[in-house]
């Protein structure tokens, strides 16, 4: 929860609410949204907020699309104390952050991610999770039995974005005779790619087959030895690959890769040659940099060298 709330929110603190006889019911939070969407929204309930369970309750409804599984969805949020309704983090006056609905905000966020599937774009959310106490060696204990919510967040999903799909082989070839997909140049040393100047990324998965192997075939359980060279749509320059070492990176179909890498070699056979262009949500993310990690749309050259069974 702690790293989800790091990334939506920058400090800022302002007074919206004074004590009062206190509620026990999300249902009773209000949130007037304000007239723009740099605006914080007026948000008022009757402090303490006791509450003793995690939960997360629509509370203004939206007129967009449904959110579904595997979106990303942009939001808008703020973080309150449920003591006195003080707001202590927010970016209502920022740039709405990326939230996957995913298995690991499922697994992180339970309450949340089961309201966020029946929710809408322009839907606003409160959202109050029991939280354990941080111990020494990092790790967080389960919470104590009758402990209450120390803070609210009020959720406005702004956008919303379903995952992007691999494309056909008709599409994949119509980029390539339009020259609007990446080519490589192989040989001594590293692989050389270029990206094709003045076009934008192709909007879905593009694998292109440059010469295919007669091995056994990529499967969902597969483990993958292949030698790659990755290099950033946006400028071309590289930021990963293993060429010029005699061992192969090993790649897990299972998982543990990026998802582009999990959809592009499914099917592809041991010996294949492929560049794989993979656009930012199925890489990295828009925020990758954090992290130390490329962001945006990203190219790899690969060669399969082995496809086994994983064990």
């Amino acid at each position: 929860m702690r790293k989800v709330l790091a990334v939506c929110a920058t400090a800022s603190i302002l007074a919206l609410a004074s004590c009062g006889s206190g509620s026990s019911s999300l249902s009773d939070i209000d949130v007037k949204p304000a007239a723009d969407n740099k605006t914080a929204p007026e948000v008022t309930f009757d402090a303490p907020l006791l509450t003793e369970k995690a939960e997360a309750v629509t509370v203004v409804e939206g007129e967009g699309a449904d959110i579904k599984e595997g979106d990303t969805i942009q939001i808008q949020s703020g973080l309150y104390k449920t003591i006195d309704g003080l707001l202590t983090n927010e970016n209502f006056t920022a740039e709405p952050a990326p939230m996957k609905v995913d298995a690991t905000l499922k697994e992180q966020m339970p309450e949340l991610y089961e309201t966020l599937l029946k929710s809408q774009i322009g839907d606003w959310i409160a959202y109050a999770a029991i939280e354990g106490v941080q111990q020494a060696d990092g790790s967080v204990s389960e919470p104590a039995e009758g402990s209450r919510a120390e803070r609210l967040i009020v959720i406005n999903i702004a956008d919303s974005k379903s995952p992007s799909k691999a494309l056909g082989k008709e599409e994949v070839q119509k980029l390539k005779d339009e020259g609007k997909l990446p080519t490589v140049k192989t040989g001594k040393g590293e692989p050389k790619i270029t990206i094709p100047k003045d076009t934008e990324a192709p909007a879905g998965l593009a694998v292109d087959i440059l010469e295919e192997g007669d091995g056994p075939a990529v499967g969902a359980t597969s483990k993958v030895t292949a030698h790659y060279h990755g290099v950033r749509w946006e400028d071309g320059k590289k930021f990963d690959g293993n060429f010029g070492s005699k061992e192969g990176y090993e790649a897990d179909m299972a998982g543990g890769v990026i998802e582009g890498w999990l959809q592009g070699f499914q099917g592809l056979k041991e010996g294949s040659k492929v560049l794989l262009t993979i656009p930012t949500d199925l890489a990295y993310g828009e925020t990758a940099e954090a992290q130390g990690r490329p962001a945006g749309p990203l190219v790899f050259y690969v060669e399969l060298d082995k496809v086994s069974e994983s064990k």
